[in-house]
């Protein structure tokens, strides 16, 4: 059985990957490609969700940088088998965002602010671009 305080650490990690540093990993990544595209995405993305940000703080942020992650990467991949690993890791990211007290509210606020900044980002390169992802 594992010990508390290594759930509560596993519990972190997992959250982490929500985290700015991992999401500015992927966006080093989509530069690599390039993939200007999917940078377009991401970016536009983080920039809804910063602005949201600055309309209401009270929201759990991991877990929509998460979500624009998820489902960015699945829909840039392109890959069935990816999209369930990346649908099973943020559903362990919601239930460790539970695991370390999180309030409901806040938990729910940040999949829906997820949603809404990944809509607008899908939004802007349909504009921006005449040509799928990938």
């Amino acid at each position: 059985m594992i010990s508390k305080t290594w759930r509560k650490e596993i519990a972190r990690d997992i959250i982490s990957l929500g985290s700015i540093v991992f999401y500015f990993l992927v966006i080093g990544r989509a530069l690599v490609g390039p993939f200007w595209v999917f940078l377009t995405f991401l970016c536009s993305a983080a920039l809804v969700l910063l602005l949201i940000y600055f309309l209401h703080k009270e929201f759990e942020s991991y877990l929509a940088r998460g979500i624009i992650l998820a489902i960015g990467t699945s829909y840039f991949y392109g890959d069935f088998i990816f999209t369930l690993f990346a649908a099973a890791v943020y559903i362990l990211m919601v239930v460790s965002s539970f695991f370390l007290w999180n309030s409901v509210l806040k938990i729910i606020k940040g999949i829906i602010f997820g949603l809404i900044s990944t809509g607008a980002g899908y939004l802007i390169v349909e504009i921006f671009f005449d040509k799928p992802w990938y």
